[in-house]
């Protein structure tokens, strides 16, 4: 691997963390994981059209650091806990669905 590939995904990585620390930030919370998870599957989408060093940035890199399922995990086991079925239910199926029909429709653009 070359170092200009290494650098890409480093500044890449570091953009998306800063991107995720600011949706952690406003909106912040179920709305927040909600955003950075669709927003990386965006650029995910977009990144794989881009190719070479373009793609490992904003693919590997910003998407990467990005989206969050530790963070999705850890709050739909937080509401369950605390018994939220509903939300969890309605979460959970909006999160999935979402990012598998944004997944399809740029995959459609690409």
């Amino acid at each position: 691997m070359s170092l200009t590939a290494v650098l890409a995904v480093g500044v890449g990585g570091f953009c998306g963390g800063v991107a995720r620390w600011a949706l952690g930030v406003w909106p912040g919370g179920l709305r927040g994981t909600f955003a950075a998870n669709l927003l990386a599957v965006i650029v995910l989408g977009a990144a794989l059209g881009a190719g070479g060093v373009t793609s490992l940035a904003w693919g590997t890199g910003f998407a990467g650091a990005l989206s969050t399922w530790s963070t999705l995990a850890r709050e739909i086991g937080g509401l369950l806990r605390a018994r939220r079925f509903r939300l969890v239910a309605g979460y959970t199926t909006a999160t999935l669905t979402a990012g598998v029909a944004v997944a399809w429709l740029m995959a459609g653009l690409f």
